[in-house]
This record gives structure tokens, sequence and C-alpha cells, in this order.
């Protein structure tokens, strides 16, 4: 990797205002004065949210469904680093080890995010991309969003 990487803490999962509506955001922070909201999907916001908050549904959900598919393969997460980032888009590897072989995946930090959470594993992020992404408390006009599943 390019420059070195940190851990961060999942805050939670946030609304925001867009121009085209509200729409759900998951916020990492370092150190709890900086922020980086990254803009998720709706089906990975209700995910991570149940994992956050130690929620079982009664069936699997598809992050649910991964994590018993590694098990059952005897595979387990190594790393989720928060690697790129390209005009607000966000990038994430997922590092799996099966077998004694580690192997890297390309997938979209809020479906890491939601495995990290269900594998009690670190998510990592290049200094860089915080450094240039992350806002202020101050800066912060969300809404905490509450999921029932």
């Amino acid at each position: 990797m390019g420059d070195d990487v940190i851990a961060v803490e999942i805050k939670g999962i946030y609304m925001v205002s867009t121009t085209t509506g509200h729409t759900p955001v998951v916020l990492l922070t370092d150190d709890g004065d900086r922020f980086l909201p990254i803009y998720i999907g709706l089906s990975e916001a209700i995910s991570i949210n149940a994992a956050l908050h130690g929620e079982v549904p009664s069936r699997p959900m598809t992050h649910d469904l991964i994590m018993s598919i590694l098990e059952n393969f005897e595979a387990n997460i190594v790393t989720v680093v928060i690697d790129d980032v390209e005009e607000g888009i966000y990038y994430a590897q997922l590092s799996i080890k099966v077998n004694g072989t580690e192997k890297q995946l390309d997938a979209r930090p809020s479906d890491c995010i939601a495995l990290a959470i269900r594998a009690d594993t670190t998510v990592l992020i290049r200094r860089s991309i915080l450094d240039e992404g992350a806002i202020s408390k101050d800066d912060l006009d969300i809404k905490e969003i509450d999921f029932f599943l």
C-alpha cells in the first residue's frame, strides 16, 4: 500500500439530505472528532445497522449467508481495508484466509464493513483517504436511523 493504514471505528448508520432525497451513510471515525461519511445503499445500511446492534433476523441476510459460507469452508476474514477513492467513490479490499492461503478481493466498503462487524475484524483505511475526506463533528448534519427487523 502506498501509505500507512489506521483503524477506524464504525460510528453508525445515519441519514443525510441530498438533492435526490435522504440517503444512508455509514460514519467512520478515527478519534471521535473527524468523521468520514460513506454513502451506501439502503440494504447495506440495514445490514450494517443490524450487525452493530446485534440483531439476528429470522432468516439470514446476504452478509450473514456470506459469513456462514466462510465458516463452513473454514475461511476467515483477515483484514478489511478502504484503500482508494476516485471521484467520491470509495474502494476496499477484503482479505480472506482459507487453507493457509490469503486472498485479496475487491469489494465495496459497505459490504466489507457489514462483514467486518460480523467477523469482529477491525476496519482499516489509508490515512491519506481519511485525511482528505474527513469532516469535523460540527460539519455533520445527520439524523440517526433506526431499522427494525
